[in-house]
């Protein structure tokens, strides 16, 4: 065996599957859970996840690259997810569709509030960043195609594009007050049926 090829074979797999990186991911979604994402240390991530306190600097770069590879693991959690109610929901009348995809869309967030920290309430470097902005908008494509059917076949009016974005503010604010145990129901915490009631009252009001 050549150095090079020694030195190649030395080294940790820093591949997505590699058992590492997903012991931290999984260390970073339980900190986060107690504690928040914004406030989880990578020392603490390795120890929780029994490895060195070097591995979350092999495996992503920094605490920052950490969050971003949880946000990206969770939007393409979201994406399947939403994809598979869509389809469960597809014999439904066209508005129905629309509340059963919001309520989808704040389950996930309750389901997993970590990830969606992670993915949408994290700010992004003042550069930006196009692979996670390109992951946030393919997460949402099927909303916006399930939008276009429905508008297609008159079950809503006005402007499809318009009437996306109002959905997307929608399920974002409802999941951010649900997740936050902000969003009550005249002194008790909201369940399933408090959420559907506010999401199928916005939807009732589309054009």
């Amino acid at each position: 065996m050549t150095s090079t090829a020694a030195a190649t074979a030395s080294r940790p797999s820093s591949v997505p599957g590699a058992p590492g990186r997903a012991a931290l991911l999984r260390a970073m979604e339980d900190l986060a859970l107690e504690q928040g994402v914004n406030n989880v240390g990578l020392r603490e991530v390795a120890r929780r996840a029994g490895l060195s306190h070097a591995a979350p600097t092999h495996f992503f770069g920094s605490r920052e690259g950490m969050i971003r590879a949880l946000a990206l693991d969770g939007l393409a959690m979201l994406e399947d997810e939403l994809c598979a109610a869509q389809e469960r929901s597809a014999h439904l009348p066209g508005r129905e569709r629309l509340v059963a995809d919001g309520v989808e869309f704040v389950a996930f967030a309750l389901r997993h509030p970590a990830h969606y920290d992670a993915m949408f309430r994290t700010p992004t470097p003042a550069r930006g960043d196009d692979v996670l902005d390109r992951a946030r908008l393919a997460a949402l494509e099927g909303l916006r195609a399930l939008v276009e059917q429905v508008h297609a076949d008159g079950a809503i009016g006005g402007d499809p594009e318009t009437i996306y974005l109002q959905l997307c503010a929608m399920s974002h604010g409802i999941a951010s007050l649900a997740v936050d145990g902000l969003l009550h129901d005249f002194g008790g915490a909201a369940g399933p049926d408090v959420i559907e009631r506010i999401i199928r009252a916005q939807v009732a009001q589309l054009p």
